[in-house]
């Protein structure tokens, strides 16, 4: 049975620095590198940055991400290790290469019910994000539509979260468990709209995205409309008056060693 990767000896020696600089971690047979998508505001300007984790087999293929976090693939403890891992190299890699704008960190429901986890959020990589000259308010924890068994729990470490000075994001709204009544409950900073809705928008079907933009108002949030993948998406979002965007027309996630050199957001 594997142990729980705490901040120090025990997850430090999973991490690895590549001549470029960039860190990567080793964990079991996976080998997890980190990859950033550029997030704008509705003028084009830059607001930041989502880090996504890429993972390899033993034989140097990358494997779909999802199925680590969200099924029974791998224990418990080691889709925690994943995530604590991946949290690390992602803030590491962002202080190295970027360093500029929002750090938005993806958080499972999971992540967030276990209370060591959260001791190691809370205390260890908070301080190692202000050593990296990374402030907490740049750093927004998405947390993901998986649906969990207990809300009250979830909600309760949430608003802990908050009260230590953290940014909390819906992620994928319209989407699983990430539903109004999360919303409500969370009361997060942002809210990130799941493609589907800007699809039926366009469709012709605008009500579920309008109402995320009513909701959003009504608690104070702002919106990030995710799946901007074409100029027409960019400019029917823009008409909207939301606050952020994020797709593929804005630009691609790019590992971290390619930043410098390949990463220039497009929208128009």
């Amino acid at each position: 049975m594997s142990h729980a990767l705490t901040f120090g000896g025990p997850l430090a020696r999973c991490l690895v620095t590549s001549a470029d600089g960039s860190v990567h971690a080793v964990y079991q047979d996976y080998t997890l590198k980190s990859a950033f998508q550029p997030i704008v505001a509705a003028d084009g300007t830059l607001f930041g940055y989502e880090a996504l984790l890429r993972i390899y087999d033993r034989n140097g293929i990358q494997l779909k991400t999802e199925p680590f976090f969200s099924t029974g693939l791998l224990a418990l403890r080691d889709r925690l290790n994943l995530e604590r891992l991946a949290r690390t190299i992602h803030l590491r890699n962002y202080a190295h290469f970027l360093s500029q704008g929002a750090l938005f960190l993806n958080m499972t429901p999971i992540a967030a019910l276990d209370r060591t986890s959260q001791q190691c959020l809370q205390r260890t990589f908070m301080t190692e994000a202000e050593a990296l000259g990374v402030a907490s308010k740049h750093i927004y924890f998405e947390l993901l539509e998986h649906y969990t068994a207990n809300d009250q729990l979830l909600l309760h470490s949430l608003k802990s979260m908050q009260q230590h000075g953290l940014r909390i994001a819906i992620d994928d709204y319209g989407v699983d468990g990430s539903c109004e009544t999360r919303a409500r409950c969370v009361n997060p900073d942002i809210i990130k709209v799941d493609r589907s809705l800007l699809a039926a928008y366009r469709a012709g079907q605008p009500q579920a995205l309008q109402d995320v933009l009513t909701l959003a108002h009504e608690l104070n949030a702002r919106v990030l409309v995710e799946g901007v993948e074409s100029e027409c998406d960019f400019d029917a979002v823009r008409r909207l008056g939301v606050d952020y965007m994020q797709g593929f027309y804005i630009g691609h996630p790019e590992l971290a060693s390619y930043l410098p050199r390949h990463f220039t957001p497009v929208c128009g």
